[in-house]
């Protein structure tokens, strides 16, 4: 019989694991800079250098990034995988959008919880807000992450936010169009209103309508790349 021996995990790796499910979770949100080495390596009862050796995993990971004076900041919620890299033709990455994300705008208004609707406003209410594009972009992928976190199925977001790192470029070039964001901000708040409401059909009529309004708009003369 052929086994593989079983490793002993180092305390380095065991911290690592903590950190990614801390970051996964959510309690550690995107943006959010991490406790210092001192802190961290309080708190898991080891020494700094072990807490560098997992901090340089998680960094490795693609979850998190350092910077020098400044400490380390979560960068994603879930690390890259390869299954989405390298060039995808825009029809393509829109056809995939719409056959995961309007069944999933349904499901999440059958199984929305108070806490996922709440989430969910605050950041639409920052969407409205915010005038800088890029960030925009940064806070529209949160909000299709968060109708994907809302069906209580974890693998969901972990697939439109691995689908959102792709879109990144397009996303971008689109919320830089006049008037864009108003429109994504009432579509948004469509869908919203029909996930609230647990009307799971207006949910995904809603979800419908906003991908082909981000589609229309992204594959306009002029933008087509």
């Amino acid at each position: 019989m052929k086994v593989i021996p079983v490793a002993q995990r180092t305390a380095a790796e065991h911290v690592r694991s903590q950190l990614v499910e801390l970051i996964e979770s959510g309690e550690f949100a995107v943006g959010q800079r991490l406790p210092s080495e001192a802190e961290l390596s309080k708190s898991f009862a080891v020494s700094r250098s072990v807490i560098r050796e997992a901090l340089h995993s998680v960094n490795a990971l693609g979850l998190t990034r350092s910077y020098a004076g400044k400490g380390t900041f979560v960068d994603a919620q879930f690390a890259p995988s390869q299954l989405l890299t390298g060039k995808y033709l825009p029809r393509d990455l829109h056809e995939v959008r719409r056959t995961l994300e309007v069944p999933l705008a349904a499901l999440a208004a059958e199984r929305r919880s108070r806490t996922d609707l709440k989430a969910m406003t605050a950041l639409l209410v920052r969407f409205r807000e915010e005038q800088d594009p890029s960030i925009r972009v940064g806070i529209d992928a949160d909000f299709h992450v968060a109708i994907a976190t809302a069906t209580a199925n974890p693998l969901f977001p972990r697939l439109v936010s691995e689908l959102r790192s792709v879109l990144q470029e397009q996303a971008i070039a689109a919320a830089a169009v006049p008037g864009r964001a108003a429109q994504a901000a009432d579509e948004h708040d469509a869908i919203l209103a029909a996930i609230s409401a647990r009307d799971a059909n207006a949910a995904a009529n809603a979800m419908k309508l906003h991908l082909a309004a981000v589609e229309d708009t992204v594959t306009a003369p002029g933008r087509r790349k």
